[in-house]
């Protein structure tokens, strides 16, 4: 079992748990953040994957495919997204690519599973088996309790010592840029400026 408690990243970002363990089946994550931000901010920032490689380390790219009100749940919607990406820890690396089907409640809850990988996919990039994930937001007095859940199995092999230690060192490292990137847009100046 691979676990750490969650280091406040951010000053809007108070400590929380972070735990990634290791079986036969796969990898789980287990995460969550009480943030002193607008729940809106929190979800925008979330579910703005174009931008995601900009702030989230391991992510070379994110694109949504397709995007359309889910049919007799009027404001829900499933996106199509792509998102291309890396586990690396010392010498270890490999190309990571995932379809996922995402569901949205807005500003309440993502889900995202794996998609089959597509025919003619590029074999230079690896994909991951029964992924599944969940970010939850919870409103707290003062802010938004953020939670994540994950579950995966990689469609290869990783090395039995670094690969688990890189699944960790990356998922950490991406929830805790998901953070410090909230806090940057809660404490960004307001887009119309001061007053003149």
């Amino acid at each position: 079992m691979l676990s750490a408690l969650l280091d406040p990243v951010a000053a809007g970002a108070f400590p929380g748990h972070f735990s990634v363990t290791h079986d036969a089946a796969g990898y789980s994550v287990d995460a969550t953040a009480d943030l002193a931000a607008d729940q809106a901010l929190v979800w925008d920032t979330l579910t703005d994957y174009e931008k995601l490689p900009r702030f989230v380390p391991g992510i070379r790219s994110a694109h949504v495919l397709e995007s359309q009100e889910e049919e007799g749940n009027a404001g829900n919607r499933r996106l199509i997204v792509e998102q291309a990406g890396e586990l690396r820890f010392l010498f270890f690396s490999r190309r990571v690519r995932v379809l996922l089907d995402v569901r949205h409640e807005p500003q309440t809850r993502v889900e995202a599973r794996a998609l089959p990988r597509p025919q003619g996919a590029d074999t230079d990039e690896a994909s991951l088996n029964q992924f599944q994930a969940t970010y939850t937001l919870m409103p707290i007095p003062g802010g938004v309790r953020l939670g994540y859940r994950a579950h995966f199995a990689p469609g290869f092999a990783l090395p039995p010592i670094l690969g688990p230690l890189a699944v960790r060192r990356t998922m950490q490292a991406q929830f805790e840029a998901m953070l410090a990137e909230i806090d940057r847009r809660r404490l960004a100046p307001s887009p119309q400026g001061p007053p003149r």
